[in-house]
């Protein structure tokens, strides 16, 4: 069984932007087709970083900004997190 890394990547893109759903996935395509690149509703920021990696050798440079921006959004929700459980457990410190 041969997976195409090309499939992967385009359909984890896919959910990751809303363009199409999981379930249209599965319905459309069977078999090492219907899989994804890690698990589309959590991608971790390595393996978006990858994923442009991926649109960046395939010179698709729109899914690259696409991918950029969900890199930094991921980035600055991951900030807010830390720093919310951070002020959770030791309190606020006002300036």
């Amino acid at each position: 069984m041969e997976i195409n890394m090309d499939n992967l990547m385009r359909n984890s893109f896919g959910v990751l932007t809303n363009r199409c759903s999981i379930d249209n996935i599965l319905e459309n395509y069977s078999g090492t087709d219907a899989m994804f690149y890690g698990n589309p509703l959590d991608l971790r920021t390595e393996e978006l970083q990858e994923m442009l990696e991926y649109f960046e050798n395939t010179e698709e440079y729109e899914y690259c900004s696409e991918l950029k921006e969900l890199i930094d959004a991921k980035n600055y929700a991951d900030m807010d997190m830390f720093l919310d459980n951070l002020t959770s457990k030791n309190g606020i410190t006002l300036q």
